[in-house]
């Protein structure tokens, strides 16, 4: 839900060693140059060995319930790719959002663009989260046969429409299979994976770190940089750890008290904003935009895209063109929703793709559209994690969930229909409970050993809270930059990257009010495009739509 990355390419597939474990085995003769997990070995210490060709790596074992040894424990996983100047400043944990993916992908997939604005005094360590990618406990309903989640999820989540009764009370029942399934599968060990568990970890890695500098365990803080559901993962560390907080930058901000309570339901409350620059920048761009026609204006332009929307509600658009496609299909409005989705998270690379669609959809010609099955490698942990967090806060009734698309749709007109497809029916029969010590109670204003830093684009589609969540930390500010999308990233600003370099290097934070300019183009004239920015892995984006 919470995401920067819909798919990881490259060479950050060669990082995703398959399926977390509750401990992870490994090949202790392999450490010259590791290229899996499985050749890092579990320590209790930090031992740092050479991988991936440009990054260290280690695996440190850790406790699945730190009041209770006796719990067991699991392999938590870290990458690091280390500053060129040694001794750095320090490690900054990175968790690019979710609940559900992996840093360690994230930080090779996005590694220019962190060092762009991070900076290069900082080791930047990617840290897969409990029950994530490489890092145990292990999440996995379907007993190895990632074909048999796919078929499952591609069930469930393949065009729920809300304008429909019917197809709403399907998705509901079948949706509360997941619970059901997943209680009789999942190992015993799953309720360890919740986002409190996962801050402890980044408190025993920043004291684990310390004592092999010669430091204080005591002492010790975490550096810290989180987007998306990051940003609930760093806030929620801060609540509970509020004087071993170093340097954190919380950006693109989850409201987290809505996280917590279940049902997502204030994340969309810039979403149409969003959508509305895509109707603006399509006019400014005029012939760059493939949907501009001659003299059109941003109100032209909206009025055509809702009339597709419209029409495609009434009338889907069957597509056979094997020339084009892998399969035949038909487009409906919650296809072409969904990309809206991905569209705004990323503007420059994604309105210019849009514009190409929506140009084809008006005169009903869907072969342009390109579709293939989404990846549901990242549902389940999302899922186990959100729903271990949320702890059944919401009301999961089918008649809630009725009343939460319409909510949404009342925040959201394009994004509404999709965005609750999300986790809340699925948790209503999932029989798993954390421990106690494992159960987040809430936010409060609380003082912090040093301020936090919040971040986030003027307009944010899915995460627009930095006011709110800043408000719970005294002596924290925010910085706003003037851009469009999911997340610093997707633009480039100096202005950005020496406030945040600064506050890294001194704590030193922006002042009050400060908004920066940036290289936002959601229509470049370079068509080669760069994946820079955060991507959605949203569970009704099954398929997505490409040129």
């Amino acid at each position: 839900m919470f995401t920067w990355q819909y798919y990881f390419a490259g060479l950050a597939a060669s990082a995703a060693a398959g399926p977390a474990l509750s401990q992870r085995e490994y090949n202790a003769t392999n450490t010259s140059m590791a290229q899996s997990f499985r050749d890092i070995p579990v320590t209790k210490d930090i031992r740092y060995i050479p991988c991936f060709d440009n990054y260290t790596c280690t695996q440190l074992e850790v406790p699945l319930d730190y009041d209770d040894l006796d719990a067991g424990f699991t392999n938590i996983a870290f990458l690091r790719y280390e500053a060129a100047q040694q001794p750095a400043q320090g490690d900054i944990i990175f968790n690019p959002g979710g609940p559900g993916d992996s840093a360690v992908s994230a930080l090779i997939t996005l590694l220019p663009q962190l060092l762009e604005l991070l900076g290069d005094e900082y080791n930047i360590v990617g840290m897969d989260p409990r029950g994530v990618n490489n890092s145990g406990p292990l999440l996995d309903c379907f007993d190895g046969k990632p074909w048999l989640r796919d078929y499952y999820y591609g069930q469930i989540y393949d065009n729920v429409d809300p304008h429909s009764n019917v197809s709403i009370s399907k998705y509901y029942e079948a949706s509360g299979t997941f619970g059901t399934w997943c209680t009789q599968n999942l190992n015993k060990t799953a309720k360890y994976a919740n986002t409190p568990a996962t801050a402890r970890d980044m408190l025993q890695y920043a004291e684990l770190l310390a004592k092999s500098q010669g430091k204080s365990r005591e002492d010790a803080k975490v550096d810290f940089y989180g987007a998306s559901y990051g940003t609930v993962l760093g806030t929620t560390f801060a609540a509970l750890y509020p004087d071993r907080v170093g340097k954190f930058l919380i950006d693109a901000v989850v409201d987290g008290d809505d996280y917590y309570h279940g049902n997502w339901s204030q994340n969309l409350l810039q979403a149409d904003a969003s959508v509305e620059e895509f109707f603006k920048t399509c006019a400014q761009a005029g012939p760059l935009c493939a949907f501009y026609r001659n003299g059109s204006t941003a109100s032209d332009i909206k009025d055509r895209f809702d009339a597709i929307l419209a029409d495609l509600e009434e009338n889907s658009i069957p597509v056979s063109d094997s020339l084009f496609l892998q399969f035949p299909t038909v487009v409906t409005h919650i296809d072409l929703r969904g990309f809206i989705m991905i569209a705004v998270y990323n503007p420059p690379v994604y309105f210019p793709i849009l514009a190409a669609v929506a140009d084809g959809l008006e005169q009903r010609n869907g072969s342009q559209c390109n579709y293939s099955p989404g990846a549901f490698d990242t549902l389940l942990p999302k899922e186990v994690i959100a729903c271990n967090d949320n702890h059944k806060s919401f009301n999961s009734s089918e008649k809630a969930l009725v009343a939460l698309f319409a909510e949404q749709k009342k925040l959201s007109t394009y994004l509404g229909d999709t965005w609750p497809v999300a986790v809340v029916p699925q948790c209503r029969l999932l029989d798993i409970t954390p421990p106690k010590s494992q159960l987040f109670s809430g936010f409060k204003k609380i003082n912090t050993s040093n301020p936090i830093l919040f971040a986030d684009n003027v307009i944010d589609p899915v995460s627009s809270s930095a006011e709110l969540m800043s408000g719970y930390f005294e002596g924290s500010a925010i910085l706003l930059q003037e851009a469009v999308g999911h997340g610093l990233v997707v633009a480039s600003s100096n202005c950005t990257s020496s406030y945040v370099q600064k506050y890294l290097k001194t704590g030193e934070l922006p002042p009050k009010n400060t908004i920066c300019h940036s290289d936002f183009d959601a229509f470049p004239i370079d068509t080669g495009l760069k994946r820079r920015g955060l991507m959605p892995h949203h569970p009704a984006l099954r398929r997505h739509v490409e040129l």
